[in-house]
């Protein structure tokens, strides 16, 4: 299994959802995918593991063929 850290957006009521590594992109582990998300939250969030209002970003696990 490999994990995705998925950026997801709420824009008007809709959401968005995208790879924040870009297409295909996977980590071979969660803490990986975790320091990613530690990463992304100071670049374009609040810092500190948190994001601004109607933004979020997880880390799912997929299989490993993605």
């Amino acid at each position: 299994m490999k994990w995705m850290l998925i950026y997801i957006v709420i824009n008007g009521g809709v959401p968005y959802a995208v790879n924040a590594q870009g297409p295909y992109e996977t980590f071979d582990t969660m803490y990986e995918c975790f320091s990613a998300r530690e990463i992304l939250s100071e670049s374009i969030g609040i810092g500190d593991g948190y994001f601004k209002p109607s933004q979020q970003a997880v880390c799912i696990r997929v299989e490993s063929n993605v």
